[in-house]
């Protein structure tokens, strides 16, 4: 009796995490571009400054504010960045798409072939809405060629 329950439970859990949606928050978008960098400033093993425009698309009718903005590299790539979220306090208009600009600082692996692989990031966003807070979560590949 108590496995069937145990079953039973768990059949029903997994069933409401399959159809479950994202439905915390609006659907916000975030973009991120590398700016200005080549793979020369990869080539040599060390600290990098790297940065990024941020694009954040509201399509909502209220205005956000990103408070927080986490990014870590995933796997291997031209550089690594440090897993340290970044507080932030950039507004974004409702009905709008706005960039901003963002320094971060990674680590170079170093080398000619290592300089140019391209850098997957996975990031986690905090907004702050007039109806409360929420986050979106994003994977952006980044080339190293400008593609």
């Amino acid at each position: 009796m108590k496995s069937a329950v145990s079953a039973l439970v768990l059949a029903f859990l997994l069933t409401a995490c399959a159809s479950s949606n994202n439905s915390n928050g609006p659907n916000v978008a975030v973009q991120l571009a590398q700016v200005g960098s080549t793979n020369d400033v990869f080539y040599f093993r060390g600290p990098v400054n790297v940065q990024y425009q941020v694009q954040i698309s509201n399509p909502t009718n209220q205005p956000l504010t990103l408070t927080r903005l986490d990014l870590q590299t995933i796997g291997t790539g031209a550089y690594e960045l440090r897993a340290n979220g970044t507080p932030m306090n950039l507004k974004v208009p409702p009905n709008a798409t706005t960039t901003y600009l963002i320094s971060v600082w990674g680590y170079s692996r170093g080398g000619y072939l290592a300089s140019s692989e391209p850098v997957t990031i996975r990031g986690t966003a905090y907004f702050q809405g007039p109806n409360g807070s929420f986050v979106r979560l994003f994977n952006q590949n980044i080339s190293q060629y400008g593609a």
